[in-house]
């Protein structure tokens, strides 16, 4: 099995999936105190980008409007989300890649660190089938805040990884990954073919130093500069 994997969030999206979904939870009135949220996830997501964040924390937090809400509420919201906010953020390279991939044989494989309520309608809109991403816990039907399993961030993409090839009975002859972040350094140094995509400031200097190819896909005014999501301020 040739495997393509893929990070989601800053590498085939322009922008960060959850953080979008913040907004859009605000706007659906679904969070007290938005002012307060927002800038406790944007804070964050700052954490996330320097390589400090616990995500069990950031999680506690985004799953949190969600406990209690049955899964077809949410997957509906998700889908208008998905459509208006999302699709038009996709990088045409990166659905081009993707694409190109299974052309030459490969399975493409959506691999990240947002949850799966939000990831598995994304890799339908790139055509991918396989996805790994944190699994949010349900209860008769229902969101309960919590997540199930090890989380696929940093290291636990690798463990991911490995589980999902075992319970194939898989082999991976070949394996590539695409990421913008520097927290997926442990599963960049496991692939035979690492990739840096969009990378940030240390992923960028790896990739220098280890001669790793690098792809940039933004315009020097990126579509997220353009469309910078609100701030906690404009919700008081």
């Amino acid at each position: 099995m040739r495997l393509a994997l893929f990070d989601l969030d800053d590498t085939l999206l322009d922008g960060d999936c959850s953080a979008l979904w913040n907004d859009w939870m605000v706007e659906c009135g679904w969070i007290d105190a938005p002012g307060e949220y927002l800038a406790r996830t944007q804070a964050m997501n700052a954490a996330y980008h320097a390589g400090r964040l616990k995500l069990e924390q950031y999680l506690a937090v985004t799953l949190s409007p969600l406990t209690g809400r049955h899964e077809e509420e949410v997957a509906a919201e998700v889908e208008a989300f998905v459509a208006e906010r999302i699709a038009p953020r996709l990088f045409p390279q990166g659905r081009e890649l993707v694409a190109r991939h299974r052309d030459d044989g490969d399975l493409p494989l959506l691999i990240s660190a947002s949850s799966r309520h939000l990831v598995g309608p994304v890799a339908r809109q790139l055509g991918i089938e396989q996805v790994i991403a944190v699994e949010p816990a349900l209860a008769a039907g229902r969101f309960t805040g919590a997540t199930t399993g090890v989380l696929s961030y940093r290291g636990g993409k690798v463990t991911r990884l490995e589980s999902w090839l075992a319970e194939r009975n898989a082999v991976a002859s070949h394996l590539c990954f695409y990421s913008d972040s520097q927290n997926d350094l442990p599963l960049l140094n496991r692939v035979d073919r690492p990739v840096a995509v969009n990378p940030d400031p240390v992923l960028a200097e790896v990739a220098r130093v280890e001669g790793w190819e690098r792809l940039d896909w933004r315009e020097p005014v990126s579509l997220a500069a353009q469309s910078t999501p609100r701030s906690a301020a404009a919700y008081g």
